[in-house]
């Protein structure tokens, strides 16, 4: 009687599949404040995973997903705390209105009014474009902008928190 290889194959072949599956991100059930303690269940499988929080940091970090939206969460490697909290999630609308894709004007078309936002990373932060999401807390989040060719106006393209941000509100 002659047996068949097919299903040995077969059998190889999903688990060589299940291993090379990209991980999925890591569930908690609500955001932490930046700051607070990193949930626990974070920091053993997203220690080897590090995310630039500033231009001159680079922290742990995890990828989560909480009612459907997606974040990053970094904190400090010694202390555990939350430093940088990011999302570019199109679907997050904040409380006034504001979301990842809305172009905002970040400088008058006329006069003098000098230029209010400061660099962060690859982005640019205006304190006047901040909000909160009641949904996560009373945080306040900033808009993470790419300026135009004119600057005149910038595009949302994500919500941060970071204890490394330096504006002055």
């Amino acid at each position: 009687m002659q047996r068949s290889l097919l299903p040995g194959v077969l059998l190889l072949t999903a688990c060589a599949l299940l291993l090379t599956a990209p991980a999925a991100p890591a569930q908690i059930k609500s955001l932490p404040q930046l700051g607070a303690p990193v949930p626990a269940s974070l920091v053993p499988p997203a220690s080897d995973k590090h995310c630039r929080t500033s231009n001159s940091q680079v922290d742990p970090c995890a990828e989560v997903e909480i009612g459907g939206f997606r974040y990053t969460i970094a904190w400090d490697a010694q202390t555990k705390n939350v430093t940088y909290l990011f999302t570019d999630d199109p679907h997050i609308v904040t409380d006034n209105g504001l979301a990842v894709g809305n172009s905002i004007r970040v400088r008058p078309e006329t006069g003098g009014e000098a230029d209010t936002t400061y660099p962060y990373m690859k982005w640019f932060i205006d304190p006047k474009w901040k909000d909160t999401d009641s949904k996560l807390g009373p945080a306040v989040w900033y808009a993470a902008l790419h300026k135009d060719y004119d600057h005149h106006f910038g595009d949302i393209v994500g919500f941060v928190q970071s204890r490394y941000i330096q504006v002055g509100n």
